[in-house]
């Protein structure tokens, strides 16, 4: 009787190359806002230019759901980086939410590798390499993942959208009605709206429904270009 050697994984168990990036991401997460509460709230002699791209790095680390608390907590507060002077409550509480947004984020990532990895099968002697589920022009049934995965990458763009909407000219727009057209954050829009692109291009690439693997990254890369200059003219507007 042959034997068949290897084992179907953990199901509920990340590949290594997916803890390894959840355990990095966590990491500088967690020193980036450490090092933004304290150079933010005590006199360290650093430039005021640099604290405040260091508070904003937090933000751009915490993406996409920190789009929408940055907008609510910072821009329609107007409470912007913590003065210095010691440590406010409530600065170190809005400093713990972008904590708790890294930690969904980790979980989001989880769910969607745990969502497309499938199980390897057992190997078998002298069998080939094949790509299981291929059918025509190499489409495979993981297509049916994009339905959602695709739909995911569009609502979780929308806080960019809001963002980048107040930072291209300010809130009232690129008219020049209300108060009035306002420049200097055009960088934090385009910075939103790649941020889109590369969301979108992650949805559509981590599906494996295209093989080869390079020309589903082209599309996947194609798609989240256009996809971020969309959403540039759009909030442009």
């Amino acid at each position: 009787m042959t034997m068949r050697t290897g084992s179907l994984p953990d199901k509920g168990l990340l590949p290594r190359w997916a803890r390894i990036a959840v355990a990095v991401y966590l990491a500088v997460t967690v020193a980036a806002v450490g090092a933004s509460l304290v150079t933010g709230s005590f006199e360290t002699g650093l430039d005021a230019v640099f604290r405040e791209r260091l508070w904003l790095a937090v933000v751009v680390l915490t993406l996409p759901v920190s789009a929408a608390y940055f907008a609510v907590v910072f821009l329609l507060d107007s409470s912007g980086p913590p003065p210095q002077g010691g440590l406010r409550p409530t600065t170190v509480i809005h400093y713990l939410g972008f904590l708790a947004l890294a930690v969904v984020n980790a979980a989001l990532f989880r769910w969607m590798v745990l969502s497309i990895r499938k199980p390897v099968p057992a190997a078998r002697p002298l069998a080939m390499p094949q790509v299981p589920g291929v059918t025509i022009h190499g489409v495979t049934r993981n297509v049916r993942h994009l339905w959602w995965t695709v739909p995911l990458a569009v609502l979780l763009s929308f806080p960019q959208w809001l963002v980048a909407g107040l930072a291209w000219c300010g809130i009232s727009g690129c008219s020049g009605g209300g108060f009035g057209v306002s420049t200097g954050t055009e960088w934090l829009a385009v910075t939103m709206s790649v941020v889109n692109g590369l969301i979108l291009t992650v949805a559509v690439f981590a599906v494996r429904w295209l093989y080869p693997t390079r020309r589903r990254a082209l599309i996947a890369l194609a798609a989240g270009t256009l996809f971020g200059l969309l959403g540039a003219a759009v909030t442009h507007g």
